[in-house]
Formats: C-alpha cells, structure tokens, sequence
C-alpha cells in the first residue's frame, strides 16, 4: 500500500510558450488595428469630417491603443494596476511611512 502525496505538477514549458505565442499575434494584430484607427483619425482630420464622425474616430482610436496597452502588459507579465499605484503612491505621498 502506497500513500501519495500531493505534488503540484509544473506546468509544461510548451503550454507557456504557445500562450506567449498568442499573445504576441494577438498583439501584432492589435497594433496593426491602431496604427489604423490612429491613421483614419488623422485622414479625418484633415478632411474636416462632421464632429460626429470625429468623434467616433477618436474612440476607436483611444479604445485600440487601449486594447494594446494591456495586451503588451499581459505579454510581458507586467502587473499595470500595481504599477500604477506605486506611481500614483509615489506622487501624491500617500501610503508612505513618515519619517521617524
């Protein structure tokens, strides 16, 4: 009679690899999509298109670049939220120890 215990098993490398792989098409294609939108809202621009319609320009733009914002973040496995709020500690003072 065997007792097993219980082991965590790691995960395999390949897996790891082919979500990185994911995630960097995903970002490429991201990318491509803002370059785009940032494109068209510049051509909008300069054609002088109702307010209207430069208005949705800017928000596809602001929400692709967006988009890709936190794609790369999750490509990279960088924790933005926490980032952000060592910046944001770090500029308004708050959550620091006084001095003794």
């Amino acid at each position: 009679m065997t007792i097993e215990t219980g082991t965590v098993e790691k995960p395999k490398r390949e897996m790891l690899t082919r979500g990185k792989g994911f995630l960097g098409v995903l970002a490429v294609l991201v990318l491509i999509t803002a370059v785009c939108a940032w494109i068209s809202l510049g051509i909008g621009v300069y054609l002088e298109v109702e307010r209207g319609t430069r208005l949705i320009l800017a928000i596809i733009a602001a929400v692709a670049t967006e988009v890709l914002f936190w794609t790369v973040a999750a490509l990279l496995g960088v924790s933005v939220v926490e980032a952000r709020k060592r910046i944001w500690r770090r500029i308004t003072g708050r959550g620091s120890v006084p001095p003794a």
